[in-house]
């Protein structure tokens, strides 16, 4: 099974999130996305993050790995980002109605309660010890 790659991008105090609107449930998750036949976690992390925020960013650190539903998950920490965040990717195509992808920048002290898939990350996101500037 493949396995994915998720960047953090920190902004003062807070993090940028997906805030998803899906058959009726609402939740935030973390730009991300699969990683590629001979890429490096790190590699489609910086990929998957231009193509679904519009931002450039390089891998400061790797935060956590997780299992998640049999699927290895990669969280990276990124350095500051440039650019301004807009949706791209196929998220922005399959955006509609009952669909919603919203990029938000969240308060970091509002992860723990806000809803963030999956759970065990939540956690992590909130103990990270340097903001980037």
């Amino acid at each position: 099974m493949k396995s994915r790659a998720v960047a953090i991008v920190r902004k003062d105090g807070a993090v940028l999130l997906i805030h998803r609107r899906k058959a009726g449930a609402e939740y935030y998750t973390l730009p991300g996305g699969g990683v590629e036949e001979g890429e490096a976690p790190e590699q489609a992390c910086v990929r998957e993050l231009a193509e679904e925020t519009g931002l450039t960013a390089t891998v400061e650190s790797l935060l956590h790995t997780l299992d998640n539903a049999g699927r290895t998950e990669h969280y990276f920490v990124m350095g500051p980002a440039t650019g301004t965040p807009r949706l791209g990717g196929p998220e922005s195509e399959r955006d509609c109605g009952d669909n919603q992808y919203r990029l938000v920048w969240v308060p970091l002290a509002d992860v723990p309660s806000i809803g963030v898939k999956p759970d065990a990350i939540a956690a992590h996101l909130v103990a990270i010890p340097h903001p980037v500037r």
